[in-house]
């Protein structure tokens, strides 16, 4: 067998071993660069446009989590979002929109115009993890989406470090229920009330603490004359963190806003896209089992341990190990020692007190994530010099 069927073999196999042991499948799609053109945003167009999106696939859904901003040369250090800058581009892009549907505000100001620290995902035991995590002028964020091993939904959860005193806190969401839909008939019911196209609603949220949006005759397959309905999708939030909750059921995007509790400074939600899924499906489930999944959030465990469990010192006997048949390979023995060294700074500080937590695990992280992503090759040489 020639050396490069060997190669690919041999690669093969630590490709399948690996994703064997991955519950929830993460994929990175890395940073895209382009060129805003027609179809975007009026005040992004011609500018500079970056894309990044990590993908959970649960092995029953998959979810994508997007970040998606613009950048003008001359307003340096400064994100411009189109219509906002964490969008879902799977299951379907539409429910809970691709091009934003997450948008934080601080003391008035929304997050996203900060350029992001970092956006990293991860797989771990039953879940698969991404951070959004933004270096805010008033507070350290991150914004951590969760999806569990053949789960259907996504958990969330911010978590703020403030750098000011912390006012004001608003969540607005956005969704175009089963698709981008103009001849539609909207509706967002809630536990005890089912709201119609053109009301406006301001909710009970002791009462009320999911909403279902969805269109009433672009059901799940119904296919009209320029597009087909791919069914609803909701949302579930604690009422102990919420002030206030309201809405206009509007005819195409449906925009949700939240006054959040100032002073909680960690705020849990969970997302659906019930793509495929009939309307009448969504609400005997979220009618069945709204209560267990409320508090099924409220008892979640947001902690990674991808990062609080990660092997430091078998990982770095691993690599000492590997590069020793590389001599030739001194820079790369550099980067992992000085990996090695940052990561013991970021996990002591991880331990030791929650302030400074987002920006230790957000480094630890992105170290992981490079450390992580030059073993497979020097996997397979160090076997090849083994041969």
């Amino acid at each position: 067998m020639k050396l490069h069927h060997v190669c690919a073999v041999i690669l093969g196999m630590m490709l399948l071993c690996s994703l064997s042991a991955a519950q929830v499948l993460v994929t990175d799609s890395g940073v895209d660069v382009s060129i805003a053109g027609p179809g975007a945003p009026a005040h992004v167009i011609g500018l500079e446009r970056l894309s990044h999106t990590i993908t959970l696939y649960t092995g029953a859904k998959k979810y994508g989590l997007r970040y998606i901003i613009a950048r003008d040369p001359e307003k340096p250090g400064v994100a411009i979002p189109g219509e906002g800058y964490i969008g879902m581009s799977d299951p379907t892009g539409a429910n809970w929109y691709t091009g934003g549907f997450f948008d934080l505000q601080l003391n008035g100001k929304s997050i996203g115009t900060t350029p992001i620290h970092s956006l990293t995902g991860r797989s771990s035991g039953n879940r698969g993890t991404a951070d959004f995590v933004f270096d805010a002028p008033e507070a350290l964020v991150r914004i951590r989406f969760v999806a569990l091993e053949q789960g259907d939904c996504l958990f969330a959860q911010v978590l703020l470090e403030p750098k000011e005193e912390i006012t004001s806190v608003r969540l607005r969401t956005r969704c175009y229920p089963s698709g981008f839909i103009s001849d539609s008939e909207r509706h967002v019911m809630t536990p005890v009330r089912d709201f119609t196209q053109g009301e406006q609603a301001d909710l009970d949220v002791a009462n009320e603490w999911w909403t279902l949006y969805y269109d009433r005759v672009y059901d799940a397959g119904f296919a009209g004359p320029a597009r087909k309905g791919v069914g609803p999708c909701s949302m579930l939030w604690l009422p102990e963190q919420t002030e206030s909750v309201g809405f206009t059921v509007a005819g195409y995007g449906i925009d949700t806003g939240f006054a959040l509790k100032p002073d909680a400074l960690e705020y849990r939600f969970i997302f659906f896209d019930h793509a495929g899924t009939k309307n009448a499906d969504a609400m005997e489930m979220l009618q069945a089992h709204g209560e267990a999944l409320r508090q099924e959030l409220a008892d979640f465990v947001f902690v990674d341990p991808a990062l609080t469990e990660w092997p430091l010192e078998e990982k770095r006997a691993e690599i000492e190990r590997v590069l020793a048949t590389m001599p030739e390979e001194q820079e790369m023995a550099a980067n992992y020692q000085q990996w090695a060294l940052e990561l013991e700074q970021h996990f002591q500080a991880v331990r030791s007190a929650p302030a400074g937590a987002i920006m230790a695990e957000a480094e630890a992280a992105r170290i992981i994530a490079d450390w992580e992503a030059g073993l497979p090759e020097l996997r397979l040489r160090d076997l090849l010099n083994r041969i």
